[in-house]
């Protein structure tokens, strides 16, 4: 049996080939002219999909690098003021080590004092700083707190809390940008261990503590040791805790003073009367030095117990300055971390930007030659419609 077809069905099935030719040419010449190899999310829904996480990445990646770069102004701002801090906290040590020299008459005292009364004046304003926001860099997470106040005695209190503020430069890494003020300036670590000496030296002593240490966290009492002459002409000690005498016995600086869980070291001449009060303290705060050295200036350089205390603050300096120092490492060590995690963030989005270009830029050769392909199927599709359409009985009746 034959099927019969009609003139129009062969019209028709012609005309939509034609069509479909000249879509494909019309969508080529818009790859060309556009350079992209998707133009619509119906071309490759699958790659659409990658391209559309591959951006979202890209916008994330941006988001951390613009947290870099803000976190790199803040910490490097920090740097400049523990700088600033670690110069004020050296000068002090070095005008304190001065006043230690007996040649300084009263006039010079007073004029180390002026000296110290302005350090003291400028690591307190440096302490305050605020950045180019308005936030209090040594206020902890309280930005709009003034973290440090002075009394009229000098005094400092901190007002702030002992967190940092942090910003996240990485799905899994949060950077510190500032330090809690009370920690860098208030809690600097004691250089005599786990107590503050007070002097009451004879004429000529020049005993000093070493250190003192106690492994008795709980131990929260004051000691007191008194020098006292022996008859094979060496020193014992009488020490005394609250008050009450606990132990008495002939003084060996190789062994030093043994209680319990308690270990003292002294060093320098012994005078006979000597007393060192140890009061727990395990960190100093450098404010509290200054103030210290300030009121200090105002004894005699013959006063041997007004040296030694001279000499503990010159100490309490030293180690303040290694806290700054430490500061200015950690911040150092942070702005280094920024720069491999930036690099990470440059490289990652480099290789997004690959992986997009391979599911999203035109092969322009490829698309050259598929465009001239389609091109000539057109040109043949056009003069098939042509004949198709001139074919009618009336040409042949």
């Amino acid at each position: 049996m034959m099927n019969r077809i009609s003139s129009f069905h062969n019209y028709q099935s012609v005309q939509n080939d034609l069509r479909r030719q000249e879509g494909k040419v019309h969508h080529n010449q818009a790859q060309l002219a556009s350079g992209k190899k998707l133009l619509q999310p119906s071309d490759n829904p699958l790659a659409t999909h990658y391209i559309q996480n591959i951006g979202q990445q890209s916008q994330q990646l941006q988001q951390y690098v613009d947290a870099i770069v803000l976190t790199r102004s803040r910490l490097q701002h920090n740097e400049v003021i523990m700088a600033n801090a670690e110069d004020y906290v050296d000068e002090g040590k070095r005008t304190v080590m001065e006043m230690i020299n007996g040649s300084l008459s009263p006039e010079d005292r007073q004029a180390k004092r002026r000296e110290i009364e302005e350090l003291f004046s400028n690591l307190l304003t440096l302490a305050n700083t605020q950045d180019e926001s308005g936030n209090y860099v040594f206020s902890g997470t309280k930005a709009k707190v003034q973290p440090f106040f002075s009394d009229k005695a000098g005094n400092i209190s901190y007002s702030g809390d002992d967190y940092q503020r942090k910003m996240r430069i990485s799905n899994s890494q949060e950077m510190p940008i500032n330090f809690p003020g009370n920690k860098v300036f208030m809690e600097v670590a004691n250089p005599f261990g786990d107590y503050k000496p007070s002097y009451q030296l004879q004429e000529g002593s020049e005993l000093l503590l070493e250190r003192a240490t106690n492994s008795d966290s709980d131990d929260k009492a004051e000691y007191k040791l008194t020098f006292v002459d022996m008859p094979n002409e060496k020193y014992g000690y009488q020490l005394e805790r609250n008050g009450s005498v606990v132990k008495a016995d002939e003084f060996n600086p190789a062994d030093g003073i043994q209680y319990g869980d308690l270990s003292i070291q002294v060093k320098g001449q012994i005078t006979k009367g000597d007393v060192i009060d140890l009061k727990p303290q395990k960190n100093v705060s450098l404010f509290e030095t200054f103030k210290e050295a300030r009121d200090l200036s105002d004894g005699s350089v013959s006063d041997a117990s007004n040296t030694a205390e001279l000499q503990r603050v010159v100490q309490e300096f030293h180690a303040g300055f290694i806290q700054m120092n430490k500061a200015r490492s950690d911040v150092g060590a942070r702005l280094s971390t920024l720069d491999i995690q930036e690099q990470q963030h440059q490289d990652f989005k480099m290789t997004l930007a690959k992986s997009k270009s391979n599911f999203e830029d035109l092969d322009y050769a490829a698309a050259v030659i598929e465009f001239n392909e389609n091109s000539r199927a057109l040109q043949a599709s056009q003069q098939a419609f042509g004949k198709t359409k001139d074919l009618t009985l009336f040409n042949y009746i």
